[in-house]
């Protein structure tokens, strides 16, 4: 489960959606649910879910539309409630404080991202948000996030014998495919005529064999993106070019070049520079990655089990299932 804030997501979205009038929504008080006798409103979930809808709307229409929204809002009054039980268990726990230092910082991180403090202050005039509002959501917040530091995050800790122990059992996920160090001369069909650029790509081939330097027919011809690198393209994977420039690049020697493959943009004229045989990545290179990953796995469970236990212990009722216009 893949969990957002709410406080602070709140904010940012309502200041990133200023322009397109998300200020004047008009939304409602309707309780939702109620969590331990706190209640979520349609506010509280309108709020999240606008620029969602702007964005689905982008994309989405008639059913489909609807369906989307519809998740999106039920994914909303989920997080919302849990989001409120952790922070409902955060006020509970006297060793869970945030000062008011803590919250000067965020609302000056925030302040930061506009070029004056009258713009600032505009921005929270129309979202109808006073300073008061914004740093009780900031300290709801680092509530929320002290909480699950202390519940969760805390009691977590990875072995090194359970990242060897992974890297073992899936080695097959850390190999590396066969890899070809290219330089490459493109001819573009882009202004010229397809007959014109073969020509010029075959004569430059010619002037290759008969050795001219490859770094100088790059300069002199090449409309590449890489001119710049003398049409370095670095290490190269195979399965990640295209299928007709792959067969030639792979089965070619180092230093050898490829005759020119015609693409639908295009000529290309290769020289093999290195290569580098399929392999497995060490432990040493992947620890770190397997040790994030184990962890994110280990908080994710922590975490579901934590608040199916603060799920359990409560009273939550969910006023309405009732789909809402949007």
């Amino acid at each position: 489960m893949t969990r957002v804030f709410t406080p602070l997501i709140i904010i940012i979205i309502c200041f990133s959606y200023t322009l397109s009038g998300l200020a004047q929504t008009e939304f409602t008080q309707k309780i939702i649910a109620v969590v331990n006798s706190e209640a979520i409103t349609q506010t509280d979930i309108d709020e999240i879910l606008a620029p969602i809808y702007l964005q689905y709307k982008s994309t989405y229409s008639g059913a489909e539309l609807a369906k989307k929204v519809q998740i999106a809002k039920d994914d909303i009054l989920n997080q919302l409630i849990e989001d409120k039980l952790i922070l409902q268990q955060a006020k509970k726990d006297e060793t869970i404080t945030v000062s008011e230092k803590e919250i000067d910082t965020l609302v000056d991180e925030l302040r930061a991202n506009f070029k004056t403090a009258e713009e600032f202050a505009q921005i929270l005039k129309n979202q109808k948000v006073t300073l008061v509002d914004l740093r009780k959501r900031y300290k709801q917040q680092m509530l929320i996030k002290k909480a699950v530091s202390k519940e969760v995050l805390s009691k977590i800790s990875i072995a090194p014998s359970e990242v060897s122990d992974y890297y073992e059992a899936n080695k097959d996920k850390f190999a590396i495919p066969e890899q070809v160090r290219l330089r490459s001369i493109f001819l573009s069909f882009s202004e010229t005529p397809k007959e014109e650029v073969e020509k010029k790509a075959n004569e430059i081939y010619e002037q290759l064999q008969k050795g001219v330097e490859f770094v100088e027919l790059v300069e002199k011809y090449s409309e590449g993106p890489n001119v710049v690198d003398a049409g370095d393209m670095g290490f190269v994977k195979r399965g990640s070019l295209r299928q007709e420039i792959e067969d030639s690049a792979f089965q070619l020697d180092i230093g050898k070049i490829t005759k020119p493959i015609k693409t639908s943009s295009g000529f290309y004229i290769f020289k093999v520079e290195d290569k580098k045989p399929a392999s497995v990545s060490n432990l040493k290179s992947v620890q770190d990655q397997i040790r994030n990953k184990l962890y994110s796995t280990k908080v994710e469970k922590k975490l579901d089990e934590w608040i199916a236990k603060l799920k359990k212990s409560a009273l939550i009722e969910v006023k309405t299932n009732e789909k809402e216009k949007s």
